[in-house]
């Protein structure tokens, strides 16, 4: 006689061939008195699909959905859940992972649909951190070391258009004498020159940024969103001395 053994909630383990007890083999009327170890019956279980279970109650068996091993997802914020008991799949949750962060569980589709907004100001963001990576070779981000620089600037083209210019009149032109160059003309020439290259650099930056940004929010889908961002063209940039 086959036995059918279950789990404490009744889930079908598997099957085996009964044991006659060694201590009374027989019953009063001659029948063999098979052991029956506890969450076994002798009732044949239904026979089920794939997802399915078979579940015996002590008296009957049903059929269960089974995710046993999956994983669902809450459709309020798309966190994981290990499934590991049978049954339907706990309100709330499903079993469709979301594409990613930025997407919404949408009740009337039963699916994930992105949020536009949050995708857009995301790569929107990621396009002005690679500006800045471009121009940092260039120029500071850093408010004082800008200004630094504008004032840099300012003395070495005033100190260029004056007739006879006295460094010490232009501090920040004659304390880089003996370290960017040899003399305070030379000095103010290379900033210059670096002013120039800077400029041209931070409106090509600036020009592919913008543009970018335009493309990102005129995209309808995230696949357009991340075919802009792959798209772009960056100036060559290269360190200046």
């Amino acid at each position: 006689m086959k036995l059918y053994l279950c789990d404490a909630q009744g889930v079908l383990l598997g099957e085996t061939e009964a044991r006659v007890s060694p201590a009374r083999p027989q019953n009063p009327d001659g029948s063999p008195n098979y052991l029956f170890p506890a969450g076994s019956t002798a009732t044949p279980p239904p026979a089920t699909g794939d997802g399915q279970a078979a579940v015996f109650d002590g008296q009957t068996w049903r059929v269960e959905e089974d995710y046993r091993g999956q994983t669902a997802y809450a459709t309020a914020d798309g966190s994981a859940l290990a499934i590991r008991a049978v049954g339907p799949i706990p309100e709330g949750y499903t079993r469709t992972p979301p594409p990613g962060r930025a997407y919404n569980w949408d009740v009337a589709s039963a699916s994930w649909q992105p949020d536009m907004a949050v995708i857009r100001a995301a790569a929107e963001d990621a396009i002005d951190a690679q500006a800045d990576a471009l121009l940092a070779p260039y120029m500071s981000l850093t408010p004082g070391r800008a200004m630094t620089y504008l004032a840099k600037e300012a003395q070495a083209s005033a100190f260029l258009a004056a007739e006879n210019p006295d460094p010490a009149a232009y501090p920040l032109i004659a304390g880089e004498v003996g370290i960017t160059a040899d003399t305070a003309k030379a000095v103010a020439e290379t900033i210059l020159a670096m002013s120039q290259a800077w400029h041209t650099m931070g409106a090509a930056i600036e020009s592919a940024r913008l543009a970018a940004k335009k493309k990102v929010r005129e995209a309808a889908t995230p696949e357009a969103v991340q075919a802009v961002r792959e798209a772009i063209v960056w100036p060559k940039a290269e360190a200046t001395a």
